[in-house]
């Protein structure tokens, strides 16, 4: 990650519905997203979220970065969705 980087931290609520991880961006340059919930949350990057399709993160903790370092940096809106329940929170890092 540069050292230009600035970094703001925010969550985003995971339920049934597909809903905003992070809004589209082309001023990203780094994300990391962290689930933080006992529950496996699924994103979506440039589109809506379905239950088991796309990047998986596991639950208490699994985790997707992306930067041009590791070579996946991607400016589209990503969306999150968890298979049931409600009330589950992913922990959003975003470098500008």
């Amino acid at each position: 990650m540069p050292s230009t980087v600035t970094l703001a931290h925010t969550t985003a609520a995971m339920g049934t519905s597909t809903a905003a991880v992070l809004a589209a961006s082309s001023d990203r340059k780094y994300a990391l997203i962290i689930n933080d919930s006992d529950t496996v949350v699924y994103l979506k990057l440039g589109a809506a979220a379905v239950a088991n399709e796309g990047i998986r993160l596991t639950a208490s903790g699994g985790s997707f970065e992306m930067s041009p370092q590791i070579g996946n940096l991607d400016q589209r809106a990503i969306n999150g969705i968890i298979g049931s329940g409600s009330g589950k929170v992913v922990v959003v890092s975003q470098g500008t």
